[in-house]
């Protein structure tokens, strides 16, 4: 089994304050149709990054909120209230109306069909925890957990499936490492979730999880147990020496710092983790926590790192390219391309011309890409190779590229 490379959940793709404050203000005029939800742009550029940075299991990105705020939210519970950063159970909690449904829908409308969908669902001792009681609804956090479970989380997981959007669904549990004594309730809650999951569940435990790891994680009943083996490497000796179903989730990148970690060491950990606990142990290979906190450019290349080091880890190293070049007897038959790059307009124009220098075609577009396409689209009508169109998508590259850059020049490489 290939570990498949994932996210914990959030990404730090966030869209602008008086963006969000715009939208919300016209939507309360009943305009909202008007202009464009601003977490569907971030939501989108999360889904960008992790699939250009080689995440074959992304996530929504989780940019509206926190594994808190989501699930808590007055608008779709009742019986909520915040008040900052607080957040109070004031009455009866009840569901109003699917939570994340809309945006798995919407990720799903824009990711390619060959990527799965792993989201993300705060887990409802976490919630149960984290919210203060301030009613006589509930007696305590074990009576509200058993009702986020069967009001909340329950229902929402029953309607993420029902959209046939998602492939796997994860629940958070932040909490339960960092705790001296777990609740024995915890290992009933999941029993209900399992009754009901059609797709498999993975439960992500954040921090040192060397003592939960056998008396509590390897009952749940869930398909995958994702921990953070970064920071807290006993975690690959209690894993190895217990038999258990679970498959596991590999945490192998540092979602606090800043500092990017190297292929080669992310290499060295998921190589390691396969000779410790088994190769066809490993579910997942992905950062030891959500990305909230880096900044953009540092989470991606994080993404990109742990992506290499997978492939390098399963695959072996990448192979060094050769160099090759046409001979005249593999020049196309019927004629040759001229790249160039207008600068009063900014656009790039290939030309094809016959070998007396007669143009047959010529096209213009500011889109390396667009530009590509056509040419993919007509090659068989003009003649050209292969090799001839791949030599075609390198320079029309590196003509969008230096009108990019502005002061840059292009010059085709006709002559090596």
């Amino acid at each position: 089994m290939i570990p498949r490379v994932t996210t914990i959940g959030s990404y730090p793709a966030f869209p602008r304050a008086e963006d969000v404050e715009y939208y919300y203000t016209i939507s309360r005029h009943g305009l909202g149709g008007e202009v464009v939800d601003p977490y569907l742009w971030s939501m989108e550029e999360a889904l960008k990054d992790f699939t250009s940075a080689g995440v074959d299991v992304p996530s929504t990105g989780q940019s509206r909120g926190d594994l808190y705020s989501l699930f808590l939210d007055p608008k779709f519970v009742k019986g909520i209230t915040w008040q900052g950063a607080e957040a109070f159970v004031n009455g009866k909690i009840e569901r109003t109306g699917s939570i994340r449904v809309s945006d798995v829908l919407h990720a799903r409308s824009v990711l390619p069909p060959h990527y799965e969908l792993k989201e993300p669902i705060t887990d409802a001792y976490t919630l149960a925890r984290f919210a203060k009681i301030n009613t006589s609804s509930y007696a305590d956090t074990r009576e509200l957990a058993r009702e986020i479970n069967k009001k909340i989380i329950i229902p929402e997981i029953e309607a993420l499936q029902e959209t046939g959007a998602v492939s796997w669904l994860q629940l958070d549990s932040p909490t339960i490492a960092a705790e001296s004594s777990t609740p024995d309730y915890i290992q009933g809650l999941y029993e209900e979730i399992a009754a009901v999951a059609k797709v498999p569940i993975v439960v992500h435990a954040c921090g040192d999880a060397v003592r939960i790891f056998s008396p509590l994680l390897t009952k749940l009943k869930v398909d995958t147990i994702s921990l953070d083996f970064y920071h807290y490497p006993k975690l690959f000796d209690e894993a190895s020496k217990k038999s258990y179903d679970q498959k596991i989730g590999l945490g192998c990148t540092d979602s606090q710092s800043l500092r990017i970690e190297t292929v080669d060491e992310t290499r060295r950990l998921i190589s390691f983790a396969e000779a410790r606990l088994g190769k066809d142990r490993i579910q997942f290979v992905h950062p030891h926590c959500g990305q909230r906190n880096l900044n953009r450019e540092v989470a991606y290349e994080k993404n990109v790192v742990l992506a290499l080091a997978r492939d390098d880890a399963c695959f072996g190293g990448a192979e060094e390219a050769s160099a090759s070049h046409l001979t005249a007897k593999e020049y196309d038959p019927g004629g040759y391309f001229l790249v160039s790059v207008s600068r009063e307009t900014k656009e790039i124009v290939v030309a094809y011309y016959t070998y007396d220098h007669v143009a047959k075609k010529r096209y213009r577009s500011k889109s390396a890409e667009r530009l590509f396409q056509t040419l993919n689209d007509e090659a068989d009508s003009l003649g050209l190779s292969r090799r001839h169109l791949s030599y075609l998508t390198l320079e029309l590259g590196r003509a969008e590229a230096s009108i990019a850059a502005g002061s840059q020049s292009y010059r085709q490489k006709v002559i090596e």
